[in-house]
């Protein structure tokens, strides 16, 4: 096939030449939809995010909903292209903008209403996008195809129009976390949005206008539909990126933070290798990417099975890099097969459908049916199918020994130096797992050899995946999947102890003999919440009202005294179901009084409460390592001190192995007119060991002249970061990059 889109176009008459102003007028109609609907991706999923608990599963949802949206508005254009001609098309077009226009001034101001506890969270941040954003995202998607669809009907080749899509969206993508977000209140964002629709209208207002002049020349030749078997290969092809998408994203931000920022690095490589697929110039790296799908294809599942703590910056890097290698190899052959442009609208269906079915796969199918993110590596291997599916270059064309020696070095050497990157970054301090790494990469590298060409390789990963999860996977008492994260119970050597996973972080330990009634991990009493407990005797010495954002196992249980009432607020029912059943957990059912539970997100379920409650309350809410930056905000501070009794004090819980958040959110307690004090706790000391203690940092936050007994035992002061509030919440800046 020639490099040239046209030159496998299907003939076509003439048609009327376009206007002057015509193939602009196209270019900026495209460019401005494919932009705002992306920036709108970010936008209403930074907006739904605090309604539900900042859990990283809010953006896979959020990608499967406009993967659906995307679907629909390409199956609507797909509709007025082919039923319709350009004018009563263009008409159409236009009613539906202007109902959009309408819809987007009534979309709800109070999103918290859109919070609905009695139907599954993953069906309600579905229902709260559809009415955030519904309607302008479908206008928004049908737009590429309908004006490409007119476009080819003038005679001319449209293909391009779609990298100039990809692109524009790839330039949404950047704009909202670098020029929107951190610049633009929400309230903002949500009016430039209703300007956009409008000026989207009048764009399209004019390229009806020109239709109506200059439509009256023929229509392009139909060719036969293309096979079923060639559109299924289509579909499948589709699936995998955009399940990749997901799932890589769901990766990195369970250890990280949920955030537009990183949301935008696997999405923008996604839109990024349409642009090259579907660009003359862009297809010259294809050629690249198909001898790297080996080494990327197996570095990708080596964080999946060899499951330790990775620097943040190295498995970014390593996933996305990876990642973007595939996308560009399935995206390239899927533009090769590619039919004539009279098909134009169809293919964009199956592209689009494709999606749908892999993000709805992994956003809600797989946290149902898989216990462990199994989706991720099955992924992997249907990738290197759908590579098998369709044509493309021969991996190993040229034969004999010295040919397969350097085919060889080929496929090993981008791996080897990924490989190497990985396993330096972790044997630095943790010799154990190096070793662990070390042989995953050795099978790893086993595989790459194997995999002379896409099935083989499908094949040989399929293998290696099976036995090194047979022989690695962690043993567990009871893992939980839902909306929220993966959960799982683990026996410790030795079976003194029991401790409750999530993701790749401690939430909690607890031992089976007489030391089960002390707190352990973060809690214990030599450490920081010791002080502040001691703190709270002094202060109230008969009984204190203690809430506590986030449950874990209960352990923070363990200081309640009798006559004290402690009150908890966790957002997964999984979470509650594992700390109250005594065959894993007693903290809560050894406590002195009954634990009173309050299911649902902390920071809704504290604005909802009627007015001072608590002497303490502790905020510990975090889900593996990823960061619910809506509870650390200055408005999420005065709204915790609404319930705060006189003298009432919070504490944060801020151990974190990727974000040093300690300054921001004692700089945002400063402007909300607040004092406060750190510490940081290392564990090493005899009674930390048999408690198996770890280093943890705190924050105690109050009102001014409340710090005295914390600077008498040696607590420190605290700020010099940057504000977080509702409209500003990006703590990438906090991350810590060794």
């Amino acid at each position: 096939m020639s490099d040239s889109p046209q030159d496998d176009a299907a003939p076509t008459s003439p048609g009327a030449p376009l206007r002057p102003l015509g193939r602009p007028l196209f270019i900026a109609t495209i460019g401005l939809s494919s932009f705002t609907l992306f920036a709108l991706e970010l936008l209403a999923g930074r907006l739904v995010l605090p309604i539900f608990g900042g859990t990283p599963s809010v953006w896979t949802t959020a990608l499967c909903f406009f993967t659906a949206v995307v679907f629909s508005g390409y199956a609507y254009a797909h509709l007025i292209a082919t039923r319709f001609g350009q004018r009563s098309g263009g008409v159409l077009h236009l009613l539906f903008a202007a109902a959009v226009i309408a819809a987007t001034a009534l979309a709800p101001a109070d999103l918290t209403a859109l919070r609905h506890p009695g139907i599954p969270a993953a069906i309600d941040v579905l229902l709260a996008l559809g009415l955030i954003a519904g309607a302008p995202a479908l206008l928004f998607a049908a737009t590429t195809p309908l004006l490409s669809a007119w476009f080819s009907q003038r005679g001319r080749d449209p293909w391009w129009l779609y990298a100039v899509s990809n692109g524009a969206s790839l330039a949404g993508l950047l704009a909202y976390p670098f020029v929107i977000e951190p610049f633009m209140p929400l309230s903002a964002q949500r009016t430039a949005l209703r300007v956009l629709v409008a000026i989207l209208t009048a764009l399209l207002a004019g390229v009806v206008a020109g239709a109506q002049r200059g439509a009256h020349g023929g229509r392009p030749v139909r060719t036969p539909r293309p096979a079923l078997r060639r559109r299924f290969a289509w579909l499948f092809a589709a699936m995998i990126p955009a399940g990749l998408l997901s799932a890589t994203t769901m990766h990195i931000a369970t250890d990280q933070v949920s955030t537009p920022l990183l949301w935008v690095g696997p999405l923008g490589i996604y839109l990024g290798s349409f642009v090259l697929a579907f660009s003359r110039q862009g297809r010259r790296v294809l050629p690249i990417a198909e001898k790297l799908v080996p080494a990327a294809a197996t570095i990708m599942w080596v964080p999946f099975i060899a499951r330790v703590s990775w620097p943040a910056p190295v498995i970014v890097l390593v996933l996305l890099s990876a990642f973007g290698v595939l996308a560009i190899a399935i995206h390239g052959r899927l533009a090769l097969s590619r039919p004539d442009e009279t098909h134009l609208t169809g293919f964009y269906l199956v592209v689009s459908a494709g999606g749908l079915l892999a993000t709805a796969f992994v956003a809600l199918v797989a946290p149902v049916i898989f216990s462990d993110v199994h989706e991720y590596p099955l992924l992997i291997i249907g990738g290197l199918a759908a590579l098998a599916m369709l044509p493309g270059p021969v991996w190993s064309p040229a034969s004999g020994p010295g040919a397969a020696l350097r085919n060889a070095a080929l496929r090993l050497t981008p791996y080897l130096a990924m490989g190497a990157l990985l396993l330096v970054s972790v044997s630095a301090d943790a010799p154990d797992p190096a070793v662990f790494v070390a042989v995953v990469l050795a099978v790893g590298a086993q595989v790459v050899l194997v995999g002379r060409t896409p099935r083989a390789l499908a094949i040989a990963t399929s293998v290696a995946l099976a036995v090194l999860l047979l022989l690695f996977s962690p043993t567990h008492l009871v893992r939980v999947r839902t909306f929220f994260g993966i959960t799982q119970v683990r026996e410790d050597k030795g079976g003194e102890s029991l401790s409750e996973m999530h993701g790749t972080t401690l939430h909690g330990l607890q031992f089976k003999d007489e030391r089960r009634i002390e707190p352990t991990s973060y809690f214990v009493r030599s450490g920081p919440l010791g002080d502040v407990f001691a703190e709270l005797a002094d202060r109230r010495p008969g009984a204190a009202d203690i809430g506590v954002v986030g449950l874990g196992i209960g352990t923070i249980a363990a200081y309640e005294r009798p006559g004290d009432a402690m009150t908890y607020f966790e957002v997964d029912q999984a979470v509650v179901d594992l700390a109250l059943d005594r065959r894993y957990f007693t903290y809560l059912t050894d406590a002195p009084s009954p634990p009173q539970i309050v299911l649902g997100d902390g920071r809704l379920s504290l604005a909802a409460r009627p007015g001072p409650t608590f002497d303490l309350l502790i905020l510990d809410a975090f889900s593996s390592d990823s960061v619910p930056a809506h509870l650390l905000t200055r408005e999420a501070i005065q709204t915790y001190l609404r319930t705060l009794k006189p003298g009432g004090l919070l504490v944060f819980q801020l151990t974190n192995r990727h974000f040093d958040l300690t300054p921001a959110v004692a700089e945002t307690a400063r402007t909300a007119g607040l004092d406060s004090r750190t510490l940081l706790f290392t564990a090493g000391d005899a009674e930390s060991e048999n408690l198996a203690a770890q280093s943890s940092r705190w924050l105690v936050v109050g009102q001014q002249g409340s710090m005295e007994w914390f600077d008498a035992n040696g607590w420190e002061h605290a700020g010099g970061g940057p504000v977080l509030t509702d409209d500003y919440t990006s703590i990438l800046q906090l991350m810590r990059w060794r």
